[in-house]
């Protein structure tokens, strides 16, 4: 009689292995990146560090649950009330009382001493029901029944999100809106006419909202503005230059010395270039590069249509927030306050990369069976 296999023999180690040495290096950057200003704010150098680590163990109880207990096609099932629930979160950040506002965003929600920001959640929501859209191949073809219905649903979105405001969210779900519909089949003259009319909006939001618009010049001369809306741009490129390429050392970085912004979210890669240099930079990509492709491997093996879409979804929201968030601290992208995934200070980030990876570990062991 052969003894039944259990789950957790159907994990993906390798990918397994990836995220926890990511979050390790992740939590390693947090504290080096944040200690000085937790000091001076908090008066506990541990203070980021310590709500970090928290995240995490919550972030990786919630991983275990989802592989073990909730079968992907559960996804595909509730796809409608998930994105109820995501458009209900993203309208709370709105109520008065229920919503915070931190440096002229309202992006987050209050829930008792902590904060939850619901985008990140909803980018979850939204990759299972392109998933599931798209894997209805018969009409995802048809323009009124495929391609239309994905396209309110995206601009509902985006309504709310532009009003946080949250442009590179926006930006970020348009670019995995546009390539779950190419890679599922969609024909190109459909891809066209909703690629024309998104085009011509980025740019109206561009004249419409200014300082968009001096990011963006910035972006190209920053130079001209150095002390200025350049100045940001110069500062990161900067910590990569003195970094090196053995760097200065951990903890040794002075662009976190209250030089560079967010030093430990939206530039924490800066930091982690000034302070492990050109080797720390390529270790890091290296890793992101392997847990790709563990992410396409994963979709391959699915059993169903579905379960490939969602697989190949999660892991396209994964390489393109890494690329955006490298692109920006290198500046060869615009600034746009989006996170490195597993190492950015951020609670609500780093427990929806917690369950897409618990997705991904599901339907790889689905597809062993």
């Amino acid at each position: 009689m052969h003894s039944k296999q259990t789950f957790p023999h159907k994990w993906d180690w390798e990918l397994f292995i990836l995220v926890f040495i990511l979050t390790g290096i992740g939590l390693m950057m947090v504290f080096s990146s944040s200690f000085v200003l937790a000091q001076k704010q908090y008066g506990d150098p541990y203070f980021f560090l310590k709500r970090q680590g928290f995240y995490a163990f919550i972030g990786i109880i919630l991983m275990l649950g989802m592989i073990r207990y909730i079968p992907y096609q559960l996804y595909q099932r509730l796809t409608y009330p998930l994105l109820c629930l995501a458009i209900i979160g993203l309208i709370l950040v709105f109520v008065p009382g229920i919503g915070r506002k931190i440096n002229n965003a309202t992006r987050w929600i209050r829930v008792g001493h902590f904060s939850l920001q619901p985008s990140e959640f909803a980018k979850i929501a939204f990759i299972s029901y392109l998933a599931a859209a798209v894997s209805r191949e018969e009409k995802i073809k048809q323009f009124s029944v495929g391609i239309l219905p994905t396209l309110i649903i995206y601009s509902i979105f985006a309504g709310l999100l532009l009003a946080e405001p949250d442009m590179g969210t926006v930006l970020l779900l348009a670019s995995l809106t546009f390539c779950m519909l190419f890679l599922g089949g969609a024909k190109i003259k459909h891809l066209f006419i909703i690629t024309c009319p998104g085009i011509a909006g980025l740019f109206y939001l561009l004249i419409k909202a200014p300082y968009r618009l001096k990011r963006l010049l910035a972006f190209l001369h920053p130079e001209n503005d150095p002390l200025g809306v350049g100045y940001v741009i110069l500062h990161s490129k900067l910590a990569f230059a003195s970094g090196g390429f053995w760097g200065q050392g951990l903890g040794a970085s002075q662009q976190k010395l209250f030089y560079l912004p967010e030093p430990f979210t939206d530039y924490i890669f800066s930091i982690l270039g000034e302070e492990l240099g050109f080797w720390g930079v390529a270790f890091i990509t290296f890793l992101f590069a392997l847990l790709i492709w563990r992410g396409i491997n994963i979709a391959r093996g699915a059993r169903d249509l579905f379960g490939f879409y969602l697989a190949l979804g999660i892991t396209l929201w994964l390489s393109m927030q890494t690329i955006i968030h490298m692109g920006v601290c290198l500046g060869l992208l615009p600034p746009k306050g989006i996170t490195l995934p597993f190492i950015s200070y951020g609670g609500s980030a780093l427990l929806a990369n917690f369950m897409a990876i618990g997705i991904l570990e599901n339907i790889h062991a689905q597809g062993q069976r």
